[in-house]
């Protein structure tokens, strides 16, 4: 029987699984296992391979520190993968069946994401290189440590465009990413794209002479966010244009070699990712998706991984595309035919984070609100889990969501869920915490959230929803926040609160708490501002001063599209939408989370608000994370991951478990919560 709590120092017993890939037979997967090092505190990542049989045995493939990105061969019999040795990784060479590695790149700031040619007789990859010499004024020593030292840091940076840095790569300084490719039986790589700009993604054509890539070559490319796609030959050479002027991503080059298939958006805010293509010699393209209302991608929040792949896998028949669709509270594999008809392939109530399609078999990704990850596969026979990576975790208590709905004043329905803590007795009160995720365009669902059941086991109810704004309930679901961040989704979030606090009986009003994210962060700062409901708030990697914000964030063009340009003579809609606007209004005690190398929601937005409100001798903390990025809770290190969750936990008992603790402002707990009318 469960008889431990979910604890922030759980962080050292995950284990986590990624990038399952197939062979062509579709007979064996090779995936990668992610662990937290306790005496390195650092990462550690491996890659194994086994057979689909049940009961195979599992090999342990590459035995170095940080291996990840494996890609099998199109016979089957040989695997590239990215392995770091040193400051940087590269792309190695492995036959499993010998066991001996072979380091294939040689690129002088590391490279990435390799994919075999349709022959086998070479590799592509992205390497990163100076693309932009005038970017940075390198400091000539040598590397302090050694040659498998990182540089130095350099004597300066020079930004002339906005594409000078981006959250959790830091600043470029200079460097940009760049196409190789590499014979693998030996030889140097050939440079295939250089410039200022970076290759996002690439795929080979099936006669293997061509590449295609997404990216944003042309000029003033930095001042929007569209991508669009070339082709160049696979020797090097002119690049050429076939279609632009999108949010694209994930090109996938059919096997009859006429069309090519990504994921795409027309350059509006608040808009669902679809199915494209376009001819390969280029021309006008067409969504196959258009008609439905779903959209591409994984769009589930949760705090045990990072990044978002985006996979899009042709039939061997070229006549379907098969990609990951987001849904309400989930994320399943679909496929969309040429025709535009799409259909379900591998569903259920949990997030599929990562997956490969070979020979009529799925291999996957899943996490639900029991795991963070396992592998599984999916055939004509059925499903199979082959993994168990985390047997420990049955030996905790697992609070499982409970689904609710709610209704807002507009008639909208909204999604939510509730956590209860162990030993729940619905005749007496309980403290509760609510959540808020971040994008806005992003969802919570059914997957595994480490903070949320470290505050159940506290004894905490915790509540989340997903308010207008969210991702999987549809675009007009998902736009309706677009410049109104604050408005509506403000009021779905209260109506909910309210609902569920009139529905149950056993909440305690006088023990409530909020926290959020990103945009949560954004949206705790603002809920403080407009409503005293709350005793205690937590504000991670937020957002207070949308004027300063709007140009500084690395992803500063997308500013323009969700809230609008700035008027600099009178930025009156960011100010109005700001929460320092409001700031003398906030009596909630607030604990402000935050990387110091977030540059997404940069550092010092928290600490305008902290400011603020220290000058103003109100309750507030700053908790400041050396070099962190954005994703401080999903991918920093491992220690800072666990001292953020004490200290978030820490901040809510503070506040929420002394039975005595009186609200805020007892008024305004009781009334509907309130908008600021200034």
């Amino acid at each position: 029987m469960p008889d431990r709590q979910y604890t922030p120092e759980d962080i050292f017993d995950f284990r986590w699984v990624e990038h399952p890939r197939l062979t062509s037979s579709g007979d064996r997967v090779a995936y990668v296992v992610t662990w937290a090092d306790r005496q390195k505190v650092d990462y550690r990542s491996q890659v194994y391979v086994r057979r689909l049989a049940a009961g195979a045995e599992v090999v342990q493939a590459t035995a170095g520190e940080k291996d990840s990105s494996p890609e099998w061969a199109p016979d089957g019999r040989r695997l590239a993968y990215v392995g770091k040795r040193g400051a940087f990784a590269q792309v190695f060479l492995l036959d499993p069946q010998a066991g001996d590695a072979r380091q294939l790149s040689n690129v002088k700031f590391g490279a990435s994401g390799p994919k075999w040619s349709p022959d086998g007789s070479r590799i592509a990859f992205i390497g990163t290189v100076i693309g932009h010499p005038e970017g940075v004024v390198e400091d000539s020593r040598p590397p302090e440590g050694g040659d498998d030292a990182p540089p130095r840091t350099p004597v300066a940076r020079v930004a002339d465009g906005l594409d000078y840095k981006f959250d959790g790569r830091g600043y470029f300084d200079g460097r940009r990413a760049h196409l190789f490719v590499v014979p693998t039986g030996g030889g140097d790589a050939i440079q295939v794209t250089n410039g200022r700009w970076s290759v996002e993604s690439f795929d080979w054509s099936p006669d293997g002479t061509r590449l295609v890539v997404a990216g944003n070559a042309e000029p003033d490319g930095d001042l929007s966010l569209v991508s669009a796609l070339y082709v160049v030959p696979a020797a090097g050479g002119r690049l050429e244009k076939i279609c632009g002027d999108l949010f694209l991503q994930s090109p996938a080059w059919s096997p009859r070699g006429d069309l090519i298939a990504f994921a795409a958006t027309r350059p509006e805010a608040g808009l669902y990712r679809k199915i494209w293509v376009v001819e390969a010699a280029g021309g006008t393209p067409r969504c196959l998706s258009e008609q439905h209302d779903v959209g591409v991608g994984d769009q589930c929040i949760t705090d045990t991984r990072a990044s978002h792949d985006l996979d899009l896998i042709w039939a061997p028949s070229g006549d379907r595309v098969f990609f990951q669709a987001g849904l309400p509270g989930k994320t399943e594999v679909w496929s969309c035919g040429l025709d535009g008809e799409l259909r379900a392939e591998v569903g259920g109530e949990r997030q599929i984070f990562a997956w490969d399609y070979r020979a009529g078999v799925f291999a996957f990704c899943a996490s639900d609100p029991k795991t963070p990850g396992e592998l599984h596969v999916h055939d004509g026979s059925g499903e199979q889990r082959l993994t168990d990576l985390n047997p420990w975790m049955a030996g905790r208590d697992l609070a499982f969501p409970e689904r609710l709905e709610f209704k807002a004043d507009d008639g909208l329905s909204l999604e939510g869920w509730l956590l209860k803590p162990p030993g729940f007795d619905p005749g007496r009160k309980w403290p509760l915490v609510m959540e808020i995720h971040g994008g806005p365009h992003g969802e919570y669902g059914w997957t595994f959230f480490h903070e949320f059941q470290i505050l159940a086991g506290l004894g905490f109810l915790v509540f989340y929803i997903n308010p207008r704004g969210s991702a999987g309930y549809g675009e007009a679901f998902q736009k309706a926040v677009v410049k109104d961040w604050g408005g509506k989704d403000y009021g779905d979030l209260m109506q909910a609160l309210d609902q569920l606090i009139e529905r149950t009986g056993f909440v305690d009003e006088s023990r409530l708490g909020v926290g959020g994210g990103s945009y949560g962060g954004f949206m705790t700062n603002w809920i403080v501002g407009h409503t005293d409901r709350f005793s205690a708030a937590v504000s991670m990697r937020s957002i207070c001063d949308f004027v300063s914000d709007h140009p500084a964030s690395d992803i500063a063009p997308w500013s323009d599209l969700e809230f609008g340009p700035v008027h600099w003579e009178d930025p009156e809609t960011q100010w109005n939408r700001s929460p320092l606007k409001y700031v003398e209004n906030v009596h909630t005690p607030l604990l402000l989370t935050h990387g110091e190398m977030d540059l997404r929601c940069p550092i010092y937005q928290a600490e305008e608000f902290f400011g603020a409100l220290r000058m103003l001798r109100r309750e507030v903390e700053l908790v400041r994370f050396p070099d962190e990025s954005h994703d401080l809770s999903r991918s920093g290190r491992p220690d800072r991951r666990a001292e953020r969750l004490r200290r978030i936990a820490g901040w809510f008992e503070k506040y929420l478990l002394k039975p005595a603790v009186a609200p805020v402002a007892r008024a305004a707990a009781a009334a509907p919560a309130r908008r600021s009318q200034s």
